[in-house]
């Protein structure tokens, strides 16, 4: 915006923008209405309220070094969090509860260690440390995802005005302090923007929760703030058209793109610079007016309510998904206003509760409103920390010797009848116990490479200087048996060089998977050919493969699947040096039981033991003829089995010999694969000896 197209006002002293209130009403109402009706479509709400943070705070610390007031940095502090914590420990403390009586009990520890993120302010950087992605409401979405943005404004909120300060030592001259601050407001902001859009293309999910990727949203907002107040503004006579282009920009925006993978790259514009453009046309008189719309004390009224509203809504939601069992989200109008209600119920109990104290806080100075802080974050973190402790504690119960497969053992007829071990926690004896199922995953980081990373990720496990060199290579069907090859590679004294990739497995060229997205074929691509390098330079005895069976791949027309599969295994297995002396062994893939399926049996030990929630094995079971044939035209390739030792003769069930066996639809856990180990080392060693590799 050039400023012979704006209106220079000169400000004497501070004036409220009566809009922001509106504006922040109708965010609100985008964010709910696609969290309700969106199927996992992300609007520009959250965008939109990170700009108008980065505005008022921007607005605000200006101010002050204009005038040459002390910014006054704790006392910003306390003002700030005094507003956004009590009512935000309120709802933790709530969530903590549902995870014990409402939400999925196998989510149970991922919940609690989300409420201690959230309430110290570091969520988002917790759900990409976990892997998360912002997923559609549903029975098994977290129900705390939507706090990440409160994490990244309060992370602002924190270092921003230590930058002012900062600023302050550096210059004692109001022009050069007013400079610097600027210029670091602009260009943090274009770094930040030139950083989101690359992190954007590479890692959409990362770059969506990245403090770094979305801190350009709060900054233009900081931009905007220094054109208001500088008085560069819409002529009055464009404000009524202008207006009216900004607020269509941001209704638009969820429905243009999907902020899920598009945001915060420069897609994002489109919200935000439609926020700018509404708070450059403030201040309109003509009735017909955006402003005064954004203006009328109803959009006021909601956003007086907005920020509980935002914190319970989502809580609510997917209490009630779970509540009804609907993992795809769907809820229905009556559905969506039960929600509603029950949200509005809660904030306004959550303002009567708070009224007293926190007025009572913020009027006895900067110390005790730090205190109530403090206290408020307490009393989130502790019953958190407290029944993670606990949970941890109650899971300390050691394998038997007729635990997990040792019950489906034909060698072993005394633990046929092993169902459970002796324990209180219910259901008896299940181990691992259920809030820790989803997380009983042995794999490792430095075995595998994220599906988010470009790096390819090997690690050598047992005798890095033993004569006998073995390469494992495979998806995440490989990544969780990293314990029990490590364990095995220990106990023979051989080396095993271990890499693996989701979603992608040792092929050949242009074999990809079905519905991935261009990031993910690009980085299989790359891992492939990092993976066959290490074959070409040779120096194995043999090489072991596992992948999944049941994925699709993107086949050309008029190929099958089995077929399709079988060229591209034998294309990649051609690669290796000395074919006629280096095995290849393939391990058939596990069975698989859906969670739904598993969902109703895990609480209730007799329907586990009674078999209620098993499945016929050959639906668990995937059809393999492509590795199979693969396996029958290469004269040194074979297959080892273990399923035998999963599933029974005529059905699979998800608990066998009192132990979980998967941690969701087809990974087995870790501690049903320490139980299958001897199984998986005696077909091992076996296929070895078949191929004389060992004496």
């Amino acid at each position: 915006m050039s400023v012979e197209q704006t209106t220079r006002r000169p400000r004497t002293k501070p004036a409220r923008i009566t809009e922001i209130d509106g504006l922040r009403g109708v965010s609100l109402t985008l964010v709910v209405i696609f969290h309700l009706f969106g199927h996992g479509r992300v609007s520009g709400g959250v965008d939109v309220f990170l700009m108008i943070s980065g505005f008022l705070l921007t607005l605000s610390l200006a101010r002050s070094l204009d005038r040459g007031r002390p910014l006054g940095v704790v006392a910003r502090w306390g003002r700030t969090f005094i507003r956004l914590t009590p009512p935000a420990a309120i709802v933790l403390v709530a969530v903590v509860v549902l995870s014990f009586v409402v939400y999925e009990p196998w989510a149970q520890l991922g919940t609690l260690r989300e409420v201690i993120a959230t309430a110290l302010y570091y969520e988002n950087w917790h759900l990409i440390a976990q892997q998360l992605t912002y997923d559609a409401a549903g029975s098994e979405t977290s129900p705390l995802q939507h706090f990440w943005s409160l994490s990244v404004q309060a992370q602002f909120f924190i270092v921003f005005p230590l930058i002012a300060v900062a600023i302050t030592l550096v210059s004692r001259r109001a022009a050069t302090r007013e400079r610097i601050f600027w210029g670091a407001v602009v260009v943090g902001t274009v770094c930040s923007f030139v950083y989101a859009w690359q992190l954007n293309q590479a890692d959409p999910t990362r770059a969506y929760f990245d403090t770094f990727a979305r801190a350009w949203e709060l900054g233009f907002g900081g931009i905007v703030a220094g054109l208001w107040k500088r008085g560069i503004v819409f002529p009055p006579a464009w404000r009524g058209i202008t207006g009216w282009v900004g607020l269509a920009m941001i209704v638009s925006s969820g429905f243009v793109f999907d902020g899920k993978v598009a945001y915060p790259g420069p897609y994002a514009l489109l919200p935000v610079a439609g926020a700018a453009i509404v708070l450059l046309s403030a201040g309109a008189t003509h009735a017909a007016s955006a402003s005064r719309v954004l203006s009328h004390r109803g959009l006021v009224r909601l956003d007086h309510i907005s920020y509980g509203l935002y914190l319970w809504h989502w809580p609510i939601l997917i209490a009630y998904l779970t509540y009804r069992g609907r993992e795809d989200g769907a809820i229905g109008p009556l559905g969506a206003i039960g929600v509603l209600a029950s949200a509005y119920v809660a904030t306004m109990l959550t303002t009567w509760l708070l009224r007293v104290p926190t007025r009572w806080s913020a009027s006895r100075g900067i110390v005790v409103q730090l205190a109530t802080v403090a206290t408020a974050i307490a009393i989130a973190v502790v019953p958190a920390a407290t029944s993670t402790a606990a949970i941890v504690r109650s899971a300390d119960i050691p394998l038997v010797a007729c635990s997990g497969a040792a019950a489906l053992d034909p060698d072993k007829p005394e633990c046929h009848d092993f169902t459970a071990h002796e324990s209180r926690m219910p259901p008896v004896g299940i181990l691992p116990v259920e809030a820790m199922r989803r997380a009983d995953d042995a794999t490792r980081t430095e075995c595998w490479s994220d599906m988010a990373d470009d790096a390819f990720d090997m690690c050598t496990l047992g005798d890095p200087d033993s004569d006998m060199r073995i390469l494992a290579l495979g998806d995440s069907h490989l990544a969780v048996m990293t314990d029990a090859i490590e364990q095995i590679a220990d106990d023979r004294g051989w080396r095993i060089d271990m890499a693996a990739r989701g979603w992608c497995r040792w092929m050949g060229e242009d074999a990809q998977l079905a519905d991935l997205d261009q990031s993910l074929r690009d980085r299989c691509t790359s891992w492939r050919a990092e993976a066959e390098a290490v074959v070409e330079e040779g120096g194995y005895d043999a090489i072991i493969v596992a992948a999944a069976s049941h994925s699709k791949f993107e086949v050309p027309e008029g190929t099958s699947q089995a077929e399709f599969e079988t060229e591209k295994l034998l294309e990649a297995w051609s690669t290796r040096p000395d074919a006629e002396n280096v095995p290849i062994i393939a391990f058939h893939d596990n069975p698989r039981i859906f969670s739904s399926v598993q969902a109703p049996c895990f609480g209730d030990a007799r329907k586990l033991n009674d078999g209620d929630c098993s499945v016929p094995r050959d639906e668990a079971i995937a059809d393999q003829s492509g590795l199979d044939d693969a396996i029958a035209r290469d004269p040194n390739a074979m297959t080892i089995d273990v399923n035998d030792y999963i599933c029974a003769p005529d059905r699979c069930n998800p608990v066998v010999g009192g132990v979980a066996v998967y941690r969701d639809n087809a990974h087995m856990t870790s501690t049903f694969i320490e139980t299958l180990r001897p199984y998986i080392e005696r077909e091992l060693v076996g296929a070895l000896s078949r191929a004389r590799v060992l004496d």
